[in-house]
C-alpha cells in the first residue's frame, strides 16, 4: 500500500492518478473481504497479469 500511495503522490504519474487510485480502492476492497466491489486478490492478480505480460513484451 505504501508503494502505491507513494506512486500516486509522485508528480510523474499525474495523468494516471485516476487509474492508480481506482487500483488502490480495489486492492483495499479485496484485502478487507471484497464487501463493496466483490473483488478478491486472485481476480486482481488475473487482471494485472495481462498488463505485466504486455510490459514485458514491450521491452
Amino acid at each position: 500500500m505504501e508503494l502505491l500511495d507513494l506512486t500516486i503522490a509522485d508528480e510523474r504519474w499525474k495523468g494516471q492518478r485516476k487509474e492508480l487510485t481506482r487500483a488502490r480502492e480495489l486492492l483495499c476492497d479485496a484485502m478487507f473481504g471484497g464487501n463493496t466491489y466483490g473483488s478478491d486478490l486472485a481476480s486482481l492478480d488475473r487482471y494485472f497479469f495481462h498488463f505485466a505480460m504486455a510490459a514485458r513484451v514491450g521491452r
